[in-house]
């Protein structure tokens, strides 16, 4: 009986020591909210300054020749002559390969006296057609006769054509076997070795043999593929600043020449082929070298700028837009602290922004130091105390309901 009465005198004391507790933790809670209310944000003051601005486009490509030749022959045979190896400089004419040229000469031969015997021919029949024309104009051979000399000459000057043309073929053939440089250049590739039986580049289905890839590398362009993001910002005929990984330290001027009209994706990133040219005078480039391509969009001297993070964020009830930032908000120091303003912004490299209007240089601005966290912190705290107190009356109304009910029984 005495334990028992101790308990229930007990109890009221520990629900009003929880109900003191509660209460001074509200208190402190609105006392620390009313105090953080008062001191507000703290400020990082920056300055509206003159100076340079610039915006450029970046991107990674690889270097291409502009005309790369792949060389092929059109007989086919034996290499027996290859003078050549890869990164060799030639010079237009220049042997790249010779085939075997034994069966050409042979038929070469051939023709040049099939048409030497029809020269001999066509001779004499214009000789005969010429002495029968005499004979017939002192009526001593008929007109008959006569005719069939000028058939005879109309037959060897046909011949003669036919071993012309024979002739000309055999030469072609044997000039095909000997395959010289179309352009001056440098080998790029090696694809056959004396020795090798190649196809036809031209009789053959398959497309024939290659030999060989020469290209001129005194002119060269840079394919880069370019964010979809900054396509807009690129025109052609552009200046364009390209450095080569190999030689960082030496920059070529190139110029914008084609913009791809159809996208490709590349790790889910999509991108625009670009293509620069480049003049490689001294030919340190070489082919499939990785280079970075920069193409200056903006490059103003002297432009009032301030920081991307002063720009406040857009007050929908005076119609105040982010982006392209044609009016924008920020915090103006003065007397009473700090005001906001709006102005009127121009092109961004999304670290600083021009302003165009509604700023004079020197005037200081405000950037409040609470992180997006911060505040994300602060509205998850406070959806979690309005959770608590809706949780709270919901429990004394049950009780309330469960005491009115007990009473009622």
């Amino acid at each position: 009986m005495g334990s028992r009465r101790e308990m229930m005198t007990r109890q009221p004391l520990v629900v009003i020591a929880a109900c003191l507790a509660a209460t001074a933790l509200a208190c402190f809670s609105q006392v620390d909210d009313s105090a953080r209310a008062q001191v507000g944000p703290k400020y990082k003051e920056v300055t509206a300054a003159r100076g340079p601005f610039r915006i450029a486009v970046t991107a990674n490509g690889l270097v291409r020749p502009i005309d790369r030749i792949e060389l092929k022959s059109k007989a086919s045979g034996e290499v027996v002559e290859l003078p050549i190896e890869v990164g060799d400089a030639v010079a237009k004419g220049q042997l790249i390969a010779k085939l075997d040229q034994v069966e050409e000469r042979a038929e070469l031969a051939q023709t040049r006296a099939d048409r030497d015997i029809a020269r001999a021919e066509l001779a004499l029949a214009e000789k005969n057609f010429e002495r029968r024309k005499k004979l017939l104009s002192s009526d001593v051979i008929s007109t008959e006769a006569h005719d069939e000399t000028e058939l005879a000459l109309a037959v060897a000057r046909s011949k003669l054509v036919q071993a012309t043309t024979a002739f000309e073929r055999a030469r072609e053939r044997m000039e095909d076997t000997v395959i010289s440089a179309p352009v001056d250049g440098i080998i790029l590739q090696k694809y056959v070795e004396e020795g090798q039986i190649i196809a036809s580049g031209v009789s053959n289905v398959g497309g024939g043999t290659p030999i060989a890839d020469i290209a001129d590398m005194r002119n060269v362009y840079i394919e880069a593929g370019v964010d979809e993001i900054d396509i807009g910002k690129i025109a052609v005929a552009q200046r364009a600043t390209i450095r080569a990984e190999a030689f960082p330290e030496r920059p070529y001027v190139g110029e914008v020449v084609r913009i791809a009209p159809e996208a490709r994706l590349e790790q889910n990133v999509t991108l625009f082929d670009v293509v620069v040219h480049v003049e490689n005078t001294d030919v340190k480039l070489k082919s499939g070298m990785n280079a970075t391509v920069e193409i200056v969009i903006v490059d103003e001297p002297d432009t009032l700028v301030i920081p991307v993070a002063a720009i406040q964020e857009p007050d929908a009830s005076r119609g105040v837009a982010r982006e392209p930032w044609p009016a924008s908000v920020v915090l103006v120091k003065n007397a009473d602290g700090y005001g906001a303003r709006e102005i009127r912004t121009g092109r961004t490299d999304y670290r600083v922004v021009e302003v165009l209007d509604g700023l004079e240089e020197g005037e200081v601005l405000g950037i409040p130091m609470v992180s997006r966290l911060k505040r994300e912190h602060d509205q998850i705290e406070a959806r979690i105390r309005n959770r608590q107190s809706f949780g709270a009356g919901g429990k004394r109304d049950t009780n309330a309901r469960g005491k009115s009910a007990s009473g009622g029984s």
